[in-house]
């Protein structure tokens, strides 16, 4: 009968352990800003070398970002905020989205570490205002 009544209690700590699961919140978008932005002075005093980090950041904060406007502007935004049922299946296209997107980060950044060398540091400077306008603007709608 002991046996019996640690079934039970395993069984129901099992179904429980996935109802927790369940109700786990993803967040789908986690917008972070960057640490401080530059204007025209500042990045002509940097090196190449220097630059390329800060641009590197800034397009991988960008393709993470950009892409869920549709959907939110807010940062920590999760499935029940949305009003979008948390299924199984809504939370596995959250994971394999994330997934894909790490992944073509990861590639993107060895591709433009590939090639930045030979750019323009004028075209990496002027790139860099850009995209710290467009991630202030960002920020802007969060705001709002």
């Amino acid at each position: 009968m002991r046996k019996f009544y640690v079934c039970i209690v395993a069984l129901f700590l099992l179904a429980s352990v996935d109802v927790v699961a369940q109700n786990g919140q993803k967040v789908i978008i986690d917008i972070r800003g960057i640490g401080s932005y530059h204007d025209r002075k500042d990045l002509e005093a940097m090196t190449k070398g220097q630059l390329m980090p800060l641009y590197l950041e800034r397009v991988k904060i960008l393709f993470s970002v950009i892409q869920y406007f549709g959907v939110t502007n807010k940062s920590g935004v999760t499935f029940t905020d949305l009003g979008i049922p948390a299924s199984k299946e809504n939370i596995k296209l959250l994971d394999t989205e994330s997934e894909n997107r790490e992944e073509f980060l990861k590639n993107n950044a060895e591709f433009l570490k590939g090639i930045l060398p030979y750019s323009d540091t004028s075209n990496i400077i002027t790139a860099i205002l850009f995209y710290e306008e467009v991630l202030k603007l960002v920020h802007q709608v969060q705001v709002e």
